[in-house]
C-alpha cells in the first residue's frame, strides 16, 4: 500500500495539491525543446506573432515606434542598430520577410542554441553598422532583412566548409526555393532596407561558418612514421 504524499506540515495533500505540485515538477517535453523540430517551429512562430504585434501597436500609435529605426550617420539613430531588426514599416515588409524568417530562424534554432546565439548576434550588429555608416542620407533603415540573409550566408557556407551530408542537404532545399533572395545582396533601392545591410549580414554569416566549421589544418609533428 502506496504512503500517501504528504506537505511540509506532515498533514495528506489533497487531491487539488498534489496535482499542483505535479504540475510544478514537470519539465518541457523534450520534443518540445526550442533546438528540436517541433519546438523550434512553435519558438520561431512565437517570435512572428510577437513581431506582427509590434506592426499593430506600431500602426495603432501613428507609426511612432519608427522613430528607433536606424537613422544613418546620426546619434540618435545608433540604437536603431539593436532595434531595427523587430521594427517594420508596415504589414506589407513583415509580410515579405515572414516565410524566409520562420524558415532560416528555425533551421537556426535546430542547429543549437550555442550557434543561434552567436551567428544572431553578429549579423545582427554587423548589418545594422554597416546601414547606420553607409546607408543614404535621411533614409530609416528598418527590418529584419540583415538577420534573414545572414542566417542564409551561414546556412550555405555550412555546408561547403563542414562537407556534412545533412547540411548540404538543406543548403541545396534552400537554394531551390529561394535562389532569387541572392539578388538583395547586390545594389538596389528599397523603402526602409538597404542593400550593404544585407549583404553585411550575408557575408558576417559566412565568416561564422568558416570560422565555426571549416576543417582547419590541425595536423601537428608527430614524429617519423606516425599518421597526422
Amino acid at each position: 500500500m502506496s504512503t500517501p504524499a504528504t506537505g511540509p506540515s506532515g498533514r495528506p495533500l489533497t487531491k487539488s495539491e498534489l496535482r499542483r505540485q505535479q504540475l510544478a515538477q514537470t519539465t518541457l517535453r523534450p520534443g518540445l525543446r526550442p533546438t528540436r523540430p517541433a519546438g523550434a517551429a512553435v519558438s520561431i512562430l512565437g517570435v512572428l506573432v510577437a513581431l506582427w504585434i509590434v506592426v499593430v501597436v506600431d500602426a495603432q500609435l501613428d507609426h511612432r515606434l519608427l522613430r528607433f529605426g536606424i537613422k544613418p550617420r546620426q546619434v540618435a539613430g545608433l540604437p536603431g542598430i539593436l532595434l531595427a531588426p523587430v521594427l517594420h514599416a508596415d504589414a506589407r515588409q513583415l509580410g515579405a520577410n515572414a516565410i524566409p524568417l520562420v524558415i532560416f530562424g528555425w533551421i537556426m534554432l535546430i542547429s543549437g542554441a550555442r550557434y543561434l546565439a552567436v551567428v544572431t548576434a553578429a549579423v545582427w550588429l554587423a548589418s545594422g553598422a554597416v546601414s547606420w555608416l553607409v546607408a543614404p542620407s535621411g533614409e530609416l533603415v528598418l527590418g529584419a532583412a540583415g538577420v534573414i540573409f545572414g542566417w542564409l550566408g551561414y546556412v550555405l557556407a555550412r555546408a561547403w566548409y563542414g562537407r556534412k551530408l545533412v547540411w548540404i542537404g538543406i543548403a541545396v532545399a534552400v537554394l531551390c526555393v529561394f535562389s532569387s533572395m541572392l539578388l538583395g545582396l547586390l545594389p538596389h533601392g528599397g523603402s526602409h532596407s538597404f542593400w550593404a545591410g544585407q549583404l553585411a549580414g550575408f557575408v558576417t554569416g559566412v565568416a561564422l561558418a568558416w570560422l565555426l566549421h571549416a576543417r582547419h589544418d590541425r595536423r601537428v609533428a608527430r614524429g617519423p612514421g606516425l599518421p597526422a
